[in-house]
């Protein structure tokens, strides 16, 4: 099992293993990232895909996590 981030560089947005250094994948839009990141999480046995804020906004901070998903286990919150 394995979890997978989801974060916006210069280069685009990329998908990293969670204590990994370098990019698992990269994608030029957000939602292809996201459909990478559930594929690699469900592939992995299951695992939890999170989304990072690109940019400092009226809500979230740069770097918080802003989106996270269960995909391929059960939701360890018991919602779904």
């Amino acid at each position: 099992m394995a979890d997978y981030h989801i974060s916006k560089d210069a280069a685009g947005w990329k998908v990293t293993k969670a204590g990994g250094q370098k990019a698992s994948a990269s994608a030029s839009t957000k939602a292809e990232a996201q459909d990478i990141a559930k594929k690699l999480a469900i592939s992995s046995g299951g695992g939890e895909v999170r989304e990072y804020a690109s940019r400092d906004g009226s809500v979230h901070k740069r770097g918080q996590i802003i989106d996270s998903d269960t995909h391929g286990k059960p939701d360890p919150k018991g919602n779904g």
